[in-house]
């Protein structure tokens, strides 16, 4: 599959997925520096693997003391209290995009659905109106290491982005390849030429090139006023969380963690320089504009980075507690090549309909091959979106917590997640977790994300679900998303 035809994948077929900071996290919170446990904290809050232990209760006031026994049965005691957490496949799946709000999707897979000319320019326009979004995140394996001082812990992870928001014209360019609006004419495989403007249903299933009277159209021209990034990393994350002081009145955590990241694919436009960069191994299926480019095999990422954590945590009689936590200090390096906004497009000489998908309308209309000329080899270090999460909240009792938490970037990096505050808390209802809240985010509005995690106090495994958006089968144009979990936690005496 070539690159483009991943990037609508991400537009179109997804309206049955979820995920992103700015969707629903793995644990379905809309505080998840609240309340994600375990490995969970990785990336979200470090702290929280000396503070919080998954799935076990605990008492904000115990008057047990372990200083009245004696060395040995401390040893003991400590090494009861021990817990090993891990999960397999776990995931969240995020999609917000225009096309789920009331318009019939083009079929992905090219059938023989028959689409009318104007159906693609409605669907054009859409896309050019509001911002499509979708994030897949998916967690092959976490593992956590709990004790009486504190934690540890490690997790690898997948995460696919992209965004966009393309201007009416890139938009059409795409839908419409050579019938787009920023041609004059179209050359029919006929041989006949006919004006854009009077083109019928008939003739565009014909339409092989667009002829412009004056000067080609520029690539300028096409993304002016809109955005475009997309991104696959892989990250192999690791970090501690510790107790530095720890007393009835007060306690304070420190946690700390890295990821480090493999890249298969970058993709951004820079409208406001003129200028486009992309960067993706040949087995994420990308067509290359430069012949000497390259850019690794199939196997070989195209880019490395490192990423660090940070997190503070503070705790009053166990009752009252508020952190701060700054996520992916650090950068890439990726191996691709740029490419200017001012050279003409491409011709689409080999520009099909192909019955209307959409799959092949965006896979032509939105390659770096359709739209630049000209491509020279470049090695970019790009900043990882930085960000920072500040919470506060309370216990109400042994099994529940509330709070409020405010995350924003930190930096103008590629896929930065945008502002966000939310509200909602966690209890434990006869072997069930629930999370929920509201989570209002910029540029989107308030979501009411929930999740449900069926953890039996006698068992071991834990499974959930979670929503981004419990209103979103009502309105899936606000953000369709899902999240998943299954874990499970060991102690020392049934061993690994």
């Amino acid at each position: 599959m070539r690159f483009s035809g991943v990037i609508v994948l991400w537009l179109s077929l997804w309206p049955v997925l979820s995920w992103s900071q700015a969707g629903v996290d793995l644990m379905g919170s809309p505080v998840p520096g609240i309340t994600a446990i375990g490995h969970h904290a990785i990336g979200v809050n470090m702290s929280l693997l000396a503070s919080e232990r998954p799935f076990s209760e605990r008492k904000w006031r115990d008057d047990f003391r372990v200083d009245t026994l004696d060395r040995k049965a401390r040893k003991a005691h400590r090494k009861a209290q021990r817990l090993r957490f891990m999960s397999g496949f776990e995931g969240g799946l995020n999609v917000q995009t225009p096309l789920l709000d009331g318009t019939p999707l083009v079929d992905a897979f090219g059938s023989e659905i028959q689409w009318s000319l104007q159906d693609r320019r409605d669907i054009a326009q859409q896309l050019s109106d509001e911002r499509t979004a979708s994030q897949i995140d998916l967690r092959w394996v976490g593992w956590s290491q709990h004790g009486a001082r504190g934690g540890l812990a490690w997790s690898i992870e997948d995460r696919y982005s992209a965004t966009l928001n393309p201007s009416p014209a890139l938009a059409e360019f795409a839908m419409l390849g050579p019938a787009a609006g920023i041609y004059d004419a179209v050359l029919l495989t006929d041989g006949t030429v006919v004006p854009v403007d009077s083109l019928t249903d008939e003739q565009f299933q014909m339409a092989e090139q667009g002829i412009n009277n004056g000067a080609a159209p520029l690539v300028y021209d096409l993304l002016n006023g809109g955005s475009f990034a997309v991104q696959h990393v892989r990250s192999y994350g690791a970090g501690f969380g510790v107790k530095l002081l720890q007393s009835r009145a007060f306690g304070l955590s420190f946690g700390m963690g890295v990821h480090y990241y493999r890249g298969s694919g970058y993709y951004e436009v820079d409208v406001e320089n003129q200028t486009a960069f992309a960067a993706f191994n040949q087995g994420f299926g990308a067509e290359l504009v430069a012949e000497n480019a390259t850019l690794g095999s199939a196997l070989r990422p195209a880019g490395f980075g490192v990423g660090l954590d940070l997190a503070v945590r503070a705790e009053i009689a166990g009752l009252w507690f508020a952190s701060l936590a700054i996520n992916d200090l650090g950068s890439m390096d990726w191996q691709g090549e740029s490419y200017s906004l001012q050279n003409p497009v491409a011709e689409l000489g080999n520009w099909s309909e192909n019955q209307g998908g959409v799959l092949d309308l965006l896979n032509q209309g939105l390659a770096p091959t359709a739209l630049f000329l000209e491509a020279t080899p470049e090695r970019r270090v790009v900043d990882l979106p930085t960000r920072v999460r500040l919470n506060g909240g309370m216990r109400i009792g042994d099994r529940a917590k509330v709070g409020i938490e405010l995350s924003a970037p930190l930096n103008d990096a590629l896929l930065k997640q945008p502002t966000e505050i939310g509200v909602g808390g966690q209890i434990n209802l006869v072997g069930f977790h629930v999370i929920g809240g509201w989570r209002w985010q910029e540029a989107m509005g308030v979501t009411t994300p929930v999740a449900l995690i069926y953890a039996p106090k006698e068992g071991n495994g834990q499974f959930g679900l979670a929503t981004g958006d419990l209103f979103g089968f009502i309105a899936p144009e606000r953000c369709w998303s899902w999240g998943w979990s299954y874990t499970r936690t060991l102690r020392p005496a049934r061993g690994l």
